[in-house]
């Protein structure tokens, strides 16, 4: 069971909060009234770079720094970083002096902050803000140096880890673009200092005239606080900074990059789920970055990853093209950075190390990235930690199991994590879903064209057992190996027949077959999905079409119970109005929700009065109503008459179920035929199946 943690900072109060003070963590920023026992440092500001920004952003300053420290300094329940279970996430209750509390404590504001930190941490949120007490300068976190030189005004800033996917980047804008940049880079650990002030200084002399100019973020924390090692909101911290140097600029947006495979978060194996693997530029979380710096900005402010189509081997090309491959070696990729020393700067067993040999290998680029800068060789040497067997056989397995699949169906079917991500990519789910597989249809064959190469470098050792039996080329060649594990493990009972919504998509299983995924047929699936929760009970297709395109779920349930909505078998949302056709002004969609729901009511009282009459002139409006906001026209722009748009209202209907029904039945013919034969057709719709069968239509939701 999750126990509360309240982390009062500044000088606020936990009257009234916390029921146990003592118990509570304290925060302190430096220069805060009080004893500071946090530093926060904004170094290498250009004093013609400074201008001062809006109260809101030293508010989210020091909110950021104190969610960052909070996660640092409050463990989790687990022993390490390789062991999580019930005790890994945490309940965190946070309360903040800030200047502004009313537009802190805002719903709008309250709910962007806990549901992207919580999904980008992996724990729950919440926050209390309160009336800061005193006042300071936001001058206080910075430090001036006017010794780098400003060439011009900066035109983008750019979040700089020092790693391979932002130094591709930090090239790509000063070298290809020419564009002139800021790169924010957080110094997490002193042992980086010297690597990051190298890469600089590489940087500055490839481009010259245009070289960007760096600005370093320091977090300095009391010893006794540094205790949690998986730092999962680093990132909040660091947008949160970039975004309020772009403000200093006058500029409206930051840019991470990173590759789309790391971005996206696919697990390769039950090790890296949650918030254990990295979500630094997922997708939602990106949203949820843009969203809250867009409210304390109070106009739209963008947070993008451009190099989120691209694989780690194409990001090492991109490095390659601009002539600057020998900047790879001073790059840093490594998650385990307090086991870096001079010689040894990286692991070789965390899944980044894994990701990093292998891309620049399928880069061919290999000889730039010096094997002994690894502790571990990735390739040929033993691990003596399970975790680090499962994690390197794990990523082989993925890589052969995408490699093999044929079409996005089969891979959004193999891996439904992915349902989760694609209403964050734009565009339509079907476009989203396709790019999402071709960009690992190319990091997988570029794993396996890596693996093959290796094998054939290391044939004599493979064949004379020299190498290691637990050896990562060993694992690749003997297909029977003990620690060869499928990619993705599952504890989940699924039930035997569901039809259900899970992301930006569609899920379904019939008759405890396999799990198929279905993208591109909203309108037709949520019908369907109806259905299923309703069998054997007749519903009036112009309720149902019209109440959609309204957006008015309940009524489209065509007189289902409220219990029955709340109990989550009435899932639906409606169609959105934009997908209807036509644009309505909000006043005459108010109007026709209103008569349709009056509409209803009649006509349930028509039925009890056995009235037929009444009936068809009620389905006579609604059919009216469903053509006006659809933009149904005859031939010459007329109105089309009311008996035919009955008929249209009837064919849209049956159209879109039966396009549904054909996209299933290229992954699940059994299914398809069912919903075929099942759902009945005319003025009242129905799906009666010849054996009952018990649907899970609920939606799958806080993904």
């Amino acid at each position: 069971m999750q126990t509360k943690k309240f982390i009062i900072c500044g000088n606020a109060s936990a009257k009234g909060i916390s029921d146990d003070p003592k118990n509570d963590t304290r925060l302190r920023l430096s220069g805060v009234q009080g004893e500071g026992n946090i530093t926060l440092r904004i170094e290498d500001i250009h004093s013609k770079m400074f201008s001062s920004v809006p109260a809101k952003f030293h508010d989210l300053l020091e909110i950021a720094t104190y969610v960052y420290s909070a996660d640092q300094v409050i463990l989790r329940g687990a022993d390490d970083v390789d062991n999580f279970g019930d005790g890994w996430r945490r309940d965190l209750h946070f309360v903040v002096p800030v200047r502004n509390p009313d537009f802190w404590n805002s719903a709008e504001m309250k709910n962007a902050l806990t549901s992207t930190l919580g999904f980008l941490s992996d724990d729950n949120y919440e926050f209390t803000f309160v009336k800061l007490a005193q006042d300071h300068s936001i001058q206080d976190y910075l430090e001036f140096n006017d010794a780098q030189a400003i060439y011009g005004k900066p035109e983008q800033v750019v979040m700089f880890s020092g790693g391979l996917d932002s130094l591709a980047g930090a090239l790509d804008e000063v070298l290809s673009q020419q564009r002139r940049v800021v790169l924010v880079t957080h110094k997490a650990t002193p042992k980086l200092n010297t690597r990051h002030k190298t890469l600089r200084d590489l940087l500055a002399q490839k481009a010259g005239d245009n070289a960007p100019h760096q600005i370093s973020v320091r977090v300095h924390k009391k010893k006794p606080m540094n205790r949690e090692y998986t730092q999962r909101s680093r990132s909040f911290l660091f947008v949160s900074i970039g975004a309020t140097i772009a403000k200093m600029l006058g500029l409206s947006s930051v840019r991470f990059y990173e590759n789309g495979v790391i971005s996206l978060n696919l697990p390769v194996c039950a090790q890296v789920v949650g918030g254990r693997a990295t979500r630094t530029t997922h997708p939602k979380v990106m949203k949820g970055f843009q969203d809250i710096m867009t409210l304390v900005a109070e106009a739209p402010f963008t947070v993008e990853n451009p190099y989120i189509w691209k694989t780690k081997a194409e990001v090492v090309e991109q490095i390659v093209k601009v002539g600057c491959a020998d900047l790879i070696k001073h790059s840093m990729t490594c998650t385990h950075t307090w086991e870096m020393t001079n010689q040894h700067t990286h692991c070789g067993l965390c899944s980044q190390c894994i990701d990093r040999r292998f891309a620049v290998i399928a880069a061919k680029a290999d000889q730039y990235d010096p094997i002994d800068h690894y502790k571990a060789d990735v390739f040929t040497q033993s691990r003596n930690k399970d975790d680090d067997k499962i994690m390197s056989a794990s990523y082989l397995e993925r890589a052969n199991q995408v490699g093999a699949l044929e079409n996005v169906g089969q891979f959004l079917a193999k891996y439904a994590e992915v349902n989760r991500v694609l209403r964050f990519l734009g565009g339509s789910t079907a476009q989203a879903a396709q790019r999402v597989f071709d960009l690992y249809k190319r990091h997988a064959g570029e794993v396996n064209a890596a693996s093959d190469e290796m094998v054939r470098r290391h044939a004599t050792a493979i064949r004379e057992r020299t190498m290691p039996g637990d050896a990562l080329l060993r694992t690749v060649h003997e297909s029977a190996s003990v620690i060869s594990v499928p990619a993705v493990s599952s504890k989940e009972k699924q039930p035997d027949n569901f039809f259900r919504k899970r992301g930006g998509g569609w899920e379904a299983r019939f008759n405890r077959g396999n799990r198929i995924n279905i993208i591109d047929v909203d309108k037709g699936a949520e019908y369907i999905n109806l259905l299923l929760a309703h069998p054997n009970r007749e519903a009036s297709v112009y309720e149902i079409v019209c109440g959609y395109a309204l957006g008015i779920a309940e009524q489209a349930s065509s007189g289902l119970e409220h219990d029955d909505i709340e109990e989550g078998f009435q899932v639906t949302t409606g169609a959105p109005l934009s997908d209807a056709g036509v644009v309505i002004d909000a006043k005459a969609v108010a109007q026709y929700q209103a008569r349709y729901k009056l509409l209803c009511t009649e006509k349930a009282e028509a039925e009890a009065d056995g009235d037929h009459q009444r009936i068809e002139e009620i389905e006579d409006e609604l059919a009216q109503i469903f053509g006006a906001i659809s933009g149904g026209t005859a031939k010459g722009g007329k109105l089309r008459k009311a008996g035919d748009k009955r008929k249209n209202v009837r064919d849209a209907f049956r159209n879109a179920v039966g396009r549904a029904i054909k996209k299933i039945a290229q992954y699940d013919k059994p299914l398809a035929e069912h919903l075929k034969e099942s759902i009945k057709h005319g003025n009242e719709v129905v799906y009666r199946p010849g054996t009952p069968i018990v649907w899970d239509v609920r939606p799958i939701v806080n993904e």
